[in-house]
């Protein structure tokens, strides 16, 4: 059934029902922020994770973006989304240049395929939280799910100004993003499942090495 007819119908049936009253106010927890963005505490909300993140001025991004590829033990591979390069693009072409690594900026038909291949995953991302290190992806054109979902190394170009203090802040940004977005992800360190006898293993439903470049 169509989507809108099935939704149209579940109004009508509902018709003048009174729902629920919302919160005002959310109560605090642990990834509550305390009103402040600090990188720092974001680098070590991300590490405690198994992630690393990286404080990086706009000229030392190219350099930056090098490391992370040279890091790459099986091969240099990298697609490269266009929400990535419309804001550092001549980083990203300058520090893959010099780590010797083959980016791809694949057709829209086409992703899915050349991100099975890659090494190395490169995107932006919405925002991150500074009180539980994860990053925020909200899928589209412009930076296809596959692309941070099937490489099995992720780096995130996050502009500084996109940090947040706590997950409350998120809210409003999912909210606006909901009709141009199929599923927002809020990624919180490597992948990892712990499923089969309690242990940890990384890397089993998405990459095993995540990065993020706090560009300052």
């Amino acid at each position: 059934m169509d989507r809108t007819v099935f939704l149209d119908r579940v109004r009508a049936a509902l018709g003048e029902a009174p729902g629920p009253e919302l919160p005002t106010e959310w109560p605090p927890t642990p990834a509550s922020g305390d009103g402040t963005v600090d990188p720092e505490r974001f680098a070590a909300a991300l590490a405690a994770t198994g992630g690393l993140a990286r404080r990086v001025g706009r000229p030392g991004l190219a350099d930056a973006i090098a490391d992370v590829a040279r890091e790459l033990r099986s091969g240099r591979t990298v697609v490269v989304t266009a929400d990535a390069d419309r804001l550092y693009r001549t980083e990203l072409d300058e520090g893959l240049v010099a780590a010797r690594a083959d980016a791809v900026r694949p057709s829209p038909d086409g992703w899915r395929g050349e991100a099975a291949r890659a090494d190395l995953g490169i995107t932006s991302a919405a925002l991150a939280v500074c009180s539980t290190g994860s990053v925020l992806l909200v899928p589209g054109p412009e930076c296809p799910r596959v692309a941070s979902l099937l490489p099995p190394a992720h780096l995130v170009l996050l502009p500084v100004e996109r940090l947040v203090p706590g997950l409350e802040d998120v809210m409003p940004v999912l909210a606006d993003g909901a009709a141009a977005a199929s599923s927002a992800v809020l990624v919180t360190g490597p992948s990892r499942t712990s499923d089969i006898e309690m242990i940890t293993v990384l890397g089993v439903h998405g990459p095993r090495v995540l990065r993020v470049l706090v560009v300052e």
